[in-house]
């Protein structure tokens, strides 16, 4: 795979979420407006499986970074933030050919290029955080 369409599919899907969050969407109920063919030129298949996962285990992703979002309630959380907390956490738990030291790496990168001054080190102690509780 690519690296770069990798990275570009990521960030697709991000913003994807982010979408799917701003319309309250997690049912699947638009997937022609996120996954049109030209939008999803990055890497078909990533996409097409982030969504999948993202509409089918959104709330199970959800527990998960309110559990480990220490003190904050996700009504609080940055939307951007939430959206990259949400797709890496989705490829942490269910990509088994990604290494989650990537995932966990590129959010960061995400949230220093799309979020607040403070977002990569929330998103980096959140995903930090849930992944050591998984491979307990």
């Amino acid at each position: 795979m690519n690296v770069n369409k990798r990275k570009l599919a990521r960030e697709h899907m991000m913003k994807v979420a982010f979408q799917m969050d701003a319309r309250n969407d997690f049912k699947g109920q638009d997937k022609e407006v996120y996954m049109d063919e030209e939008k999803t030129k990055y890497d078909r298949e990533y996409c097409r499986k982030m969504y999948e996962l993202l509409t089918s285990h959104h709330q199970e992703i959800d527990d998960k970074i309110s559990t480990f979002s220490k003190d904050w309630e996700l009504s609080r959380i940055p939307k951007v933030d939430l959206s990259i907390l949400r797709t890496a956490l989705l490829e942490i738990l269910y990509f088994d050919d990604i290494d989650p030291a990537i995932s966990i790496n590129e959010a960061v990168n995400m949230a220093k290029k799309y979020g607040l001054e403070t977002s990569p080190g929330f998103v980096n102690a959140v995903l930090g955080a849930i992944y050591k509780n998984e491979t307990k």
